[in-house]
């Protein structure tokens, strides 16, 4: 008897915060950001702090769901964050991170 493996798609990638990403970005879009990073520029509505604060605002259970599977209950200690000098340069930095590993899991393939 063969046994087929099927890979269900990961339910992260079902959400309303990846699904605003995707509908964001291209493809080669998605790699530049999985290559380059947010700070790069190239992730055109995560630049400013208005834009990431507001995608915080409205995804924060998704953002912070996200990072408490991959990281643990220290998640917010473990980014390494710690060092921001304000609340929207931290959120700024947590969307950016968000959005960086959804654009590595996107081009991987795991979408």
């Amino acid at each position: 008897m063969t046994t087929t493996t099927v890979y269900a798609p990961a339910p992260i990638m079902h959400l309303p915060a990846v699904d605003s990403i995707k509908a964001s970005y291209d493809m080669d879009t998605l790699r530049e950001i999985a290559e380059y990073g947010c700070v790069s520029g190239i992730a055109h509505d995560h630049i400013y702090y208005h834009q990431t604060w507001d995608f915080f605002l409205k995804y924060e259970d998704d953002i912070e769901e996200y990072f408490h599977d991959m990281i643990g209950y220290e998640w917010m200690s473990e980014l390494g964050f710690m060092d921001s000098t304000s609340v929207r340069e931290y959120v700024n930095n947590l969307v950016w991170s968000y959005v960086e590993c959804i654009a590595i899991q996107i081009v991987e393939g795991n979408n």
